[in-house]
């Protein structure tokens, strides 16, 4: 029984395209969210007699761990711009633009059929980092889905990133957190208009990025930022060997600070922020380091 998620990039919104990559992922829950129109509200009967179709799309995420070969093409329809530099391993820097990038996704279910998902963007990347692998989730919203014919995928040998990979620093001091997760919104809109049952695009409305942390309280540093409504500078660096991902945000603020006092217990300050876009650069600007040779 095989099972796997293909993704390509599109050269026309909700034109299919075969996988350039395939990920191994943890889980996937998308499907289509059709509207059935009855007549609910004619006069002729008390039970229902006729239906009709009404407006489609599909919704759903995709689950993963964080690997350095399986996030590229979430990255480019998360922010939507790329520049890619180097001869091996490549450097991908992603930043945000105001349109994204459509996808197609193909998941593989058993030797039954595949999914194919087409139209899709990542309306919401999120990286969350505990004790254990790093995991990413990307919540999708897309046009159209088909059922094909199951391919035979062939996945990257390249581990996963795990807790003790990650360095991450603020205002220039390097910090241990118990946990951490950094999230990217971009609020998409579907456009359904007359003529097509499906959307005819999906645009991205106000982004934010977004995030929270754990650390054990040994400093009131960051608490005092929260209530100064200081502004600081968040690096979180994921490297094995000479692949690496980098998540750069130049202004961010405190929006929460918390400290539970219980019994004896150590005592763990969590936080949340959230970015700005300062002067000359974006709120968030991400960084990989693999072997792909473009995007």
């Amino acid at each position: 029984m095989v099972r796997g998620l293909g993704v390509g990039k599109e050269t026309t919104f909700g034109t299919p395209v075969v996988a350039s990559k395939w990920y191994n992922i943890v889980r996937e829950n998308l499907a289509t969210r059709k509207t059935i129109l009855f007549d609910e509200d004619t006069v002729g009967s008390r039970q229902l007699i006729r239906a009709a179709r009404g407006a489609e799309r599909v919704e759903g995420s995709v689950e993963l761990y964080l690997n350095s070969q399986e996030i590229g093409h979430l990255l480019l329809s998360c922010l939507g711009s790329v520049t890619t530099t180097g001869t091996g391993p490549y450097t991908h820097t992603f930043s945000i633009a105001n349109s994204l990038p459509s996808l197609t996704l193909r998941s593989i279910m058993d030797d039954v059929k595949e999914k194919i998902v087409t139209g899709a963007l990542v309306n919401n990347l999120e990286i969350a980092s505990t004790v254990g692998k790093a995991r990413v989730t990307a919540n999708i919203i897309a046009r159209q889905e088909t059922l094909g014919t199951a391919s035979i995928p062939s996945f990257t040998a390249q581990d996963d990133f795990v807790h003790g990979e990650v360095t991450i620093t603020i205002a220039g001091v390097t910090k241990k957190p118990r946990r951490l997760s950094l999230r990217i919104a971009n609020n998409l809109e579907p456009v359904e208009v007359l003529g097509d049952y499906y959307p005819t695009k999906i645009v991205p409305r106000k982004l934010s990025v977004t995030g929270s942390f754990e650390l054990d309280f040994e400093s009131d540093v960051e608490y005092q930022d929260f209530l100064n409504l200081t502004s600081r500078d968040l690096n979180i660096v994921f490297e094995k060997g000479d692949h690496s991902i980098q998540f750069d945000i130049d202004k961010f603020y405190y929006t929460r600070a918390e400290v539970e006092v219980r019994g004896r217990e150590l005592l763990v300050a969590g936080f949340d922020f959230t970015a700005v876009k300062p002067e000359a650069q974006d709120a968030v600007k991400v960084v990989l380091v693999n072997g792909d040779a473009s995007y």
